[in-house]
Parts: C-alpha cells; structure tokens; sequence
C-alpha cells in the first residue's frame, strides 16, 4: 500500500498545483470583472513636476478629459473606458511625454502624466521660439512656464514647426550642444546663451564674468571643457572675473584669453528680439 501511495504522490502533487492555479485563475477573472463594472467615480490627476516642469496643471488635462467626452461616461462601468485611447489622447498634447491609466478598485481613473523635458530655448533669426526637449524633440513655447534653460540664438533657420527640416544638421548640433551642457556640472550651472556665429560656430555666454567663450565646432567638448576648467582654477580664480573679454577652446590643448583693454566683442552684447511661438506660425 506504501509502495503505491509513493507512485501516485507525484501526481496528485499535480493535481493539486493545477487546483490551486484554477482556483487563483477563476479569483483573478472574477476580481478583474467585478473591477470593470464598478462605476467610474472621478479622474485624479498626477503630474510628475520632480524636475520643475510646469507646462501644464490639474485644470488642463482636465479639460484635454471634457474635450474628448470621457467625463461624461463618470457612472458608467469602469471597463467600458478606453483607456488606450485615452493614453494616446493625453500623449498628443506637445507637452506630454507619457500618460497611463490605471483603473483604482473604487472606480476612480488615475491618470499619470509625465511632461516632456526641455533642455534648450531656440529664438532664430526671424525671432520664432521653440524649445528642444531631451530627445531632441521640438515643443512650442508656452504662455503659462517659461523653463529656466539655455537659450541658443544667432545664425538658426529653423522654424520650430516639425516638418521643418531646412536647418537640420545645425539643430542637431545645437541639440548634442546642449545635451552635453546639460550633463556637464560646470557648464550646466555656468551656459546661460549659444550664440552661432554667421560662420556656424559655437560661442557660450557665461551668466557670470565679463567673457565669451569661443568653442568652435562640437567635436572633442569633453576635452574642451577640461581646459575651461583647468583656466577657471588655474586663471580667473587668481586674476578676476573681469580682466578676460574672449576665452578661446578652439585649438587642441591651448587655452588663449584675450584682456579686456584689448577687445570687446560684439557677441556678449545680448540683443533684444521680439519673440513668436513657433506653434502660432501658419
């Protein structure tokens, strides 16, 4: 009788494991059932503002929700949303990264939004603004928040609108510019303008001192920057802030600085524009 019992142990250990399995199974569907025909109560919105982003607030989405008629289905069962296609209504909003839909088992909809990261303010030469975000993505400019990032103006065609593809090759390199100040402790805290030179290169204007900085092309930033550094410690530290007009990084490891009483460049002279939102552009 023990001989037996040990054959068919293994068995019923099976048996047993896909009884439980059925029962958590039918415990699953018949939660995830009486979830869907629990009413909708409300939306209840949470933006993500971890990095001071402030495009949009509660009363927008809300309204992006009213817009597209979701909150007259409130009452209605909760499975009968479509929450993909509320996702994908949220994401098309210019200033939205990401949104997701949970559905809480009281029935309220929780809408988790993410706003898209802008990394540098474009004004072109027409005086049209847009921002390039993280993933060098162009949005519009806001009237509600003004983003506190670098601003890039000077020889820039580019008019903001995303089929516009004329000024390509000198965006992306202002995007990979600022992805580097954006990354770089000294220069993320020191870049207050891109300037780009009539002949395509890359002047940084420091929000303190009375100097430019004269980068050139892109190429080799991270040695570049080193040599910033290294002038700022070994340099400005001992001599002031005030006594350099142009510090240039072009050339491979040199360092040339050009004394005030010599020259004042034009460049540091930051001239006022009227500026447009590129969205508003027909």
């Amino acid at each position: 009788m023990k001989k037996k019992f040990q054959k068919i142990k293994p068995v019923l250990r099976i048996v047993g494991f896909c009884t439980m399995g059925l029962v958590f199974l039918g415990i699953s569907i018949a939660a995830t059932n009486h979830q869907c025909n629990i009413p909708c109560a409300d939306y209840r919105i949470h933006i993500n503002s971890e990095n001071g982003i402030y495009f949009l607030d509660e009363k927008d989405l809300n309204q992006i929700i009213k817009d597209h008629n979701y909150t007259s289905r409130k009452g209605t069962a909760s499975g009968k949303i479509d929450c993909n296609r509320l996702e994908k209504i949220i994401e098309n909003n210019p200033y939205v990264e990401k949104a997701e839909i949970i559905l809480s088992p009281t029935g309220e909809v929780d809408v988790f939004v993410q706003p898209r990261l802008p990394i540098l303010r474009i004004i072109n030469k027409k005086g049209v603004g847009f921002y390039i975000d993280k993933r060098g993505r162009k949005l519009p400019l806001s009237d509600k928040f003004t983003p506190r990032v670098t601003v890039a103006t000077g020889n820039i065609f580019d008019s903001g609108l995303n089929e516009d593809f004329s000024d390509s090759s000198r965006t992306k390199k202002l995007f990979q510019l600022a992805s580097f100040i954006n990354s770089d402790s000294l220069l993320n805290a020191l870049s207050e303008q891109v300037f780009v030179t009539d002949e395509n290169e890359f002047v940084l204007v420091p929000k303190i001192g009375s100097h430019i900085i004269l980068l050139g092309d892109i190429n080799d930033l991270q040695n570049k920057t080193e040599k910033l550094r290294a002038f700022y410690r070994d340099g400005l530290n001992h001599v002031g802030w005030q006594q350099y007009s142009i510090v240039n990084l072009k050339f491979k490891n040199q360092v040339y600085a050009t004394r005030t009483d010599v020259v004042i460049p034009p460049q540091k002279t930051l001239t006022q524009i009227t500026v447009t939102d590129s969205s508003k552009l027909n």
